[in-house]
């Protein structure tokens, strides 16, 4: 069970209990003498095989003794619970340390093509351990080993693109672009100045995808706003992160133009094509419940889809009013 202390307390303290029984089941039936006779001389590990049934809560359930429970956890973070006494007895703890950075991304480096992986996973590492350290607290800055494999990815395409482009400008670059987004102003000279002293004399262009600029200009002027270079390299910007994830947030204050930006990406695809190729769905997550939005198991255990689950199936089986001729299709969630 992966992330077991986010289940609520409640919940654990019955799980506790259920737990218990199987073990003491493991237990009672580990001596040959308390099981029925055609198991009795049958062995209690390898091969995995049935020694009894016991009573379950009521229920009748076969035994295979090797049997066992695994959790994950993390304890301290926001949002988690406390394991109570009767469930920690249970297991046996196994403390984990923090992930060496360097070796993983020299591994991932070499495998995406670079020569020069050891020197480089040390200033990619040092990178974002100063930024972590340097950088305002921001709820979403992510300097973990998620963010690393996703810079990697971008790196071993622009590679891939032109290998004739020295390794440290591409990995630059990555760090640059990838990063730049998702970096408030009063942020930005510190990162892009840790850039340039982690790779000095490296200035490289940023690579500006000129179509969508100018496509953008235009969907501007028939949407009557004004396309000011921020506005723009926020939009390119937008498309940047899509190519590379499944799913982006744009954060923001009200008014600072979240939903101009994706509505001015998805006209941007749309732009003289027969069918709109990027089509979305727009769901307002305050209006409706979290069983709502997400689905639940109701009380005779049959799942009951929420509106998020509706979406997805019709989106992925190309259910009208969706085809397989749109290439985007976006589930939006945007409030009030």
């Amino acid at each position: 069970f992966d992330e077991f202390n986010r289940i609520e307390i409640e919940v654990l303290s019955v799980v506790a209990s259920q737990v218990k029984y199987v073990l003491d089941a493991v237990v009672n039936f580990s001596v040959p003498g308390n099981r029925e006779k055609k198991y009795a001389n049958l062995p209690a590990g390898t091969p995995p095989t049935k020694v009894g049934d016991f009573d379950f809560f009521g229920e009748v359930v076969s035994l295979v003794p090797t049997c066992g429970f695994f959790i994950t956890m993390n304890p301290g973070y926001a949002g988690r619970t406390e394991l109570p006494e009767n469930l920690k007895a249970q297991f046996r703890s196994c403390a984990m340390i923090r992930p060496d950075l360097k070796p993983i991304c020299e591994n991932m480096l070499m495998s995406e093509g670079f020569i020069k992986a050891r020197p480089l996973a040390i200033k990619f590492v040092t990178l974002y351990e100063l930024s972590s350290e340097l950088l305002s607290k921001q709820a979403h800055y992510d300097w973990g080993l998620r963010a690393v494999k996703s810079v990697l990815r971008v790196a071993g395409n622009l590679k891939r693109e032109d290998t004739s482009v020295d390794e440290d400008a591409v990995l630059m670059r990555a760090l640059r672009d990838f990063n730049t987004p998702k970096i408030p102003n009063q942020d930005s000279p510190i990162f892009l100045r840790l850039i340039s002293d982690l790779f000095p004399g490296l200035d490289v262009p940023s690579k500006i995808n000129e179509s969508l600029k100018e496509k953008c200009v235009s969907v501007c002027e028939e949407m009557n706003m004004q396309h000011d270079a921020s506005f723009i390299q926020k939009v390119t910007q937008y498309q940047e992160l899509l190519d590379v994830r499944h799913s982006v947030m744009l954060l923001g204050p009200a008014g600072s133009g979240k939903t101009s930006i994706w509505k001015a990406l998805q006209a941007c695809w749309n732009k003289d094509q027969a069918k709109p190729i990027c089509v979305s769905e727009v769901v307002n997550p305050k209006a409706v419940t979290s069983d709502e939005l997400y689905g639940y198991m109701t009380l005779s255990k049959d799942w009951k889809d929420g509106v998020l689950s509706i979406v997805m199936r019709n989106m992925c089986k190309c259910w009208a009013p969706y085809t397989p001729a749109q290439q985007m299709q976006w589930v939006v969630l945007d409030g009030d």
